[in-house]
């Protein structure tokens, strides 16, 4: 499938981009280049994946966030996105300036990170997960959820 027949598909089933409200920022941060990975403590990779959500979602800026972080291997999980990373860079410059969303929860333990979003205000919720090796962005996975139009709980999905 071609990548321009994909990018309705997915910013229709799948708006897997995000804006945090509070950037994290971390002394510990190792310096650059951070790929191909090298060792990182639990502490630095805490700080590598909040500076890159950071970039990501709240300044907008994909091809820095990726270009910085994420590994030229990089394995994009995702059926509704290309793979590698100078596709996720075009796909995501292209989806996360037209996407309202908001990150709900963001966490990071044990060399993966997750980030919970509340997407087209309250009618999808989706969950990103990245993997880190070191000091890299290796995987992404992503799950979402669309709120149902006879939900009965309104708690659901966040």
């Amino acid at each position: 499938m071609h990548f321009s027949t994909v990018l309705p598909v997915a910013l229709i089933a799948l708006p897997t981009i995000l804006a945090s409200p509070t950037p994290h920022y971390y002394p510990t941060t190792p310096q650059a280049p951070f790929c191909p990975p090298k060792p990182a403590t639990p502490s630095q990779q805490h700080a590598i994946f909040f500076d890159f959500i950071n970039k990501l979602y709240t300044l907008e800026d994909p091809t820095t966030a990726y270009l910085t972080y994420v590994s030229p291997d990089y394995i994009n999980h995702s059926p509704y996105a290309p793979q590698g990373r100078a596709a996720a860079i075009a796909f995501l410059n292209y989806l996360i300036p037209s996407v309202n969303r908001t990150i709900v929860h963001e966490t990071f333990e044990g060399g993966i990170g997750f980030v919970h979003l509340n997407v087209a205000g309250g009618q999808m919720a989706v969950a990103d997960v990245f993997r880190l090796d070191g000091t890299c962005v290796m995987e992404h996975w992503d799950v979402d959820q669309a709120r149902p139009a006879n939900a009965t709980n309104p708690l659901a999905l966040f």
